[in-house]
């Protein structure tokens, strides 16, 4: 009689589904949670890098607003420091010409009468983002590293000036 009061029990057990629900919720949160994390995360990175597009873009407007008169595109790259909120080493500005599609080295330089001339101006920056959740400390877990504690997003925009 013992033996099947025993049984009866663990079948009741076994058939009790009143806390399924919970335990398919605790076995699927974590996974929820660094998807809702990873999300996050590159969402920040998506605006970061649309800043930093922002911030080119507005630098070679700048430079048809206030055209360049010589070769040297310091004023561009500080504009662009400005902008994105950067080190000026973390930019590249280059003004350059071309002549018929060609690409010249003396921005100053003219093209021949029967040639087609551009000129262009070039902006590049790069900007270190951190990440909010320790995502190597995550990868380490699985003995790979996969992404760091920074990101570097870059912005780039090139323009007609001529």
């Amino acid at each position: 009689m013992r033996v099947l009061a025993k049984w009866s029990a663990v079948r009741r057990v076994l058939h009790d589904r009143r806390a399924a629900s919970a335990i398919e919720l605790a076995l699927v949160m974590p996974m929820l949670l660094l998807l809702l994390a990873g999300m996050v995360e590159v969402s920040r990175f998506v605006v970061a890098r649309l800043d930093v597009e922002l911030a080119a873009q507005r630098t070679t407007d700048f430079a048809l607003a206030r055209r360049p008169q010589s070769a040297d595109p310091g004023y561009l790259r500080a504009e662009a420091a400005r902008a994105a909120d950067v080190p000026q080493s973390d930019v590249t500005a280059e003004l350059f010409l071309e002549c018929d599609g060609v690409r010249q080295d003396d921005f100053d330089a003219t093209c021949d009468v029967d040639q087609i001339s551009a000129r262009y101006v070039n902006i590049s920056i790069a900007k270190q983002v951190d990440t909010q959740f320790n995502w190597e400390a995550l990868t380490m877990l699985f003995g790979v590293t996969v992404i760091g504690s920074q990101i570097t997003v870059t912005g780039n925009s090139l323009e007609r000036i001529q």
